[in-house]
């Protein structure tokens, strides 16, 4: 049996190593691209699904987010959080490096928080994109997402990665195969948080690859890593937004309060 990457879906999100190798390399290059490092923390919401941070950069608005997969902060990482503030998106980012869940969810946020999002995209959805990429292939689906069964019935073949027992998933020992010739690969964010993100990337690099969700960094570098669309989001509203990760709301319910979705292609580079 191949070894198989590990995967965005496992809650509580649990890391017990920092990162090494290709995600080394992948966190250094997206820290490097921040386009506002030396912002101040002004505000760190905590929830039990998701982190927003809002920070000023000589008086702009900064604000962004991450999913924790259920990570729940120790006692020194609930201090960490009070002590962030006043400090900079890029000394909050190298939590990125760290060893723990709810470390790396945060450093996740800052480096959210510090990327601008890019102006005047086309207007498309991530599903209907790999929709129209995969009808002669085979298509893989990190992440068990609203929209996969309709995604299954619009591609040739569909493969579900999800190590949660859900319906329809793919048995985790022939994933590492499938990676090696699907010729679209959709990809939940999240696998930044878990240390896989350029494992997958690197495994399926003939893949058309579609990066997915609330925590994805909406940063170029992903580009040269190998993603050909980056579909995330970021916040126009972080009161109400904040106010609904506090309260512990779903990503699909705190959406309606000020989040915009933005989807950004390789090709408009």
């Amino acid at each position: 049996m191949t070894k198989t990457c590990s995967h965005a879906q496992q809650s509580p999100l649990a890391v017990d190593r920092p990162a090494e190798g290709s995600e080394r390399q992948l966190i250094d290059d997206l820290i490097q691209s921040m386009d506002h490092p030396s912002a101040v923390i002004a505000e760190i919401a905590v929830g039990s699904h998701f982190l927003g941070i809002r920070a000023d950069d000589n008086g702009k608005v900064l604000a962004g987010l991450s999913s924790t997969l259920g990570a729940v902060p120790t006692g020194e990482e609930r201090q960490m959080v009070d002590a962030m503030v006043g400090k900079t998106l890029g000394e909050a980012a190298d939590l990125l490096k760290s060893s723990r869940g709810f470390s790396i969810s945060l450093g996740v946020a800052a480096l959210n928080t510090s990327i601008a999002a890019p102006q005047h995209q086309p207007d498309f959805e991530a599903s209907k994109i790999m929709a129209e990429k995969g009808k002669d292939g085979e298509t893989v689906l990190v992440g068990d997402f609203p929209f996969t069964d309709r995604l299954r019935q619009q591609v040739k073949t569909l493969h579900l990665f999800e190590l949660q027992r859900v319906a329809g998933r793919t048995p985790p020992d022939q994933w590492d195969d499938i990676l090696g010739r699907c010729s679209v690969l959709g990809l939940t964010g999240t696998t930044l948080l878990t240390r896989a993100m350029a494992t997958y990337l690197e495994k399926a690099p003939q893949a058309y690859t579609v990066i997915i969700g609330p925590t994805t960094p909406l940063s170029p570098v992903l580009f040269s890593h190998g993603a050909d669309v980056l579909a995330g989001s970021q916040v126009v509203s972080p009161g109400p937004v904040f106010d609904g990760i506090r309260q512990g709301m779903s990503f699909r319910e705190f959406k309606k309060l000020g989040i915009q979705f933005v989807a950004w292609s390789k090709d408009t580079i």
